[in-house]
């Protein structure tokens, strides 16, 4: 490979993301080296191979993006394009040679390549093709992070949901996906904040680094600062050998401080002063320790009000707090439940075949009624006890667990007088539309006792549009009965 200097900025105003990995794969070394010293000149990481068999040898992560010298000696480097592409379909390749000809152009765009370079290569042409490439990838996995990670409208996979709920928090995932700021992942136990902790890493561009997660409740308070900040050898009884805390354990990735709520102050004053040097300080050692993480914290309390009682640190709150998101409860997007019951038997059919494959309609309007304290996770459990206690291909409403299945029911022999629904009121009386909605719905879940299915088709419309007008008009318990708890 032959190359080229100019006496342009090197970087044309692009900078690379920390994470991005080039593989140069050249036989002479002479050019590799100084292609390397480019790239890391840049700031990308460079993975450097002389042949076809030194490709195959390496069983690391994929890179970001593959720079390939056509011309290997003896051997091809479309070959060497195929294997890479097989290991990720979706690496970029940037193929380089000598040949000038059109047909060879072709054929490399042919079989993938992602750039074509002449020799010799132009250096700030090659870093500008690099950083193209690497944006391109980096899209690809957003778009598909998002789609499996934070959702089908977006937010599926671990995190399913398509109500406007979930399209909301996934908009508000992509807009701080790509940055390093600081993220507070807000909402009840259950609803999955750590989830969507990991998907914030795996689409933004510390993915290449560690995802650490930290659960402080579950940590004694005298322990916390030795968690995330690693003790020296002798510290205190016990420290026989120095141990890495969480903060460096998560150097080039993600730190998640879950429930961080239940952190203790003194560990909250190391926090913020970690927070704010960039360093930290083992116990018991004297060592300022550089640090690279992106902080995503998670908790179920009001951190605000924690701090107006004195309990959390105002300063850290802060730091932390810079954009929250909130993680909406399973009964404020009740329409997601088919969803999330396809996805968990979809997840039990892949650990151990059952042979179910879906609910009865009583079942899955059971499963509307119910509260869900514990959203997403009790839901997960509710599932997976059905599908042992089921005996056919369907969840019928008696697998369910008994507390479910004896939910209150609405009463069906009020009349449309006493339940308030005469849906046009008086003669001279002019209704709002959002009300005589309302009291449509009423009417027909009254009729069919409860049924959302059958009260769809009463009044025309799919059972997903009724759930999301039952959310939408704000019907509370007491007005639609079983259906909203």
């Amino acid at each position: 490979m032959t190359l080229q200097s100019s006496t342009q900025d090197p970087s044309l105003g692009l900078l690379p993301t920390a994470g991005d990995v080039v593989a140069v794969v050249e036989d002479d070394p002479t050019t590799r080296l100084l292609t390397k010293s480019w790239l890391e000149g840049a700031g990308y990481t460079v993975k450097e191979y002389d042949s076809e068999r030194s490709v195959r040898e390496e069983h690391g992560p994929a890179p970001t993006v593959a720079c390939v010298d056509l011309g290997l000696g003896e051997q091809s480097g479309f070959d060497v394009m195929s294997y890479l592409r097989e290991r990720d379909p979706e690496l970029p390749t940037i193929v380089v040679t000598a040949e000038r000809e059109v047909e060879t152009a072709v054929a490399a765009m042919r079989a993938g390549a992602y750039d074509y370079l002449t020799k010799p290569v132009d250096r700030d042409r090659l870093l500008h093709s690099v950083r193209r490439a690497c944006e391109r990838r980096r899209l690809i996995d957003r778009v598909k992070n998002l789609q499996s990670e934070l959702g089908t409208g977006p937010l599926t996979g671990n995190v399913v949901g398509a109500s406007s709920a979930m399209v909301e928090l996934s908009r508000q995932v992509e807009r701080v996906i790509e940055s390093d700021v600081a993220v507070c992942l807000l909402g009840e136990s259950g609803t999955g904040k750590e989830l969507v902790a990991r998907a914030i890493h795996r689409g933004g561009p510390r993915r290449a680094g560690p995802f650490i997660a930290l659960n402080c409740a579950a940590i004694p308070a005298s322990l916390q600062e030795s968690e995330l900040f690693g003790h020296e050898r002798g510290a205190f009884t016990g420290a026989i050998q120095n141990r890495l805390g969480c903060f460096e354990r998560a150097r080039g990735g993600t730190l998640l401080l879950d429930e961080v709520g239940e952190m203790s102050a003194s560990t909250q004053a190391v926090l913020l002063r970690t927070l704010q040097e960039r360093t930290v300080r083992r116990v018991g050692g004297n060592q300022e320790i550089p640090v690279d993480v992106r902080i995503v914290c998670a908790t179920h309390r009001d951190l605000r009000s924690e701090v107006d009682a004195g309990r959390f640190r105002e300063d850290l709150y802060f730091r932390l707090v810079v954009y929250p998101i909130r993680l909406p409860p399973l009964r404020e997007r009740v329409e997601d439940i088919p969803l999330l019951v396809v996805h968990f038997l979809e997840k039990l059919r892949a650990r151990a075949p059952h042979g179910v494959r879906g609910l009865s309609a009583e079942a899955l309007d059971a499963l509307a009624r119910h509260a869900w304290p514990g959203n997403v996770r009790e839901l997960e459990n509710v599932i997976h006890r059905s599908v042992l206690a089921c005996r056919h291909d369907e969840i019928a409403l008696a697998d369910l667990p008994p507390d479910l299945r004896s939910l209150p029911v609405a009463p069906a022999d009020a009349t449309p007088r006493e339940s308030g629904e005469d849906l046009l009121g008086d003669e001279d009386e002019v209704v709002p539309l959002r009300e005589l909605e309302q009291r449509a719905i009423r009417k027909a879940l009254r009729l069919t006792r409860g049924s959302v299915g059958r009260a769809a088709k009463l009044l025309g419309i799919g059972r997903a549009t009724l759930y999301r007008r039952l959310a939408e008009l704000d019907l509370a318990p007491d007005a639609v009965g079983r259906i909203v708890a």
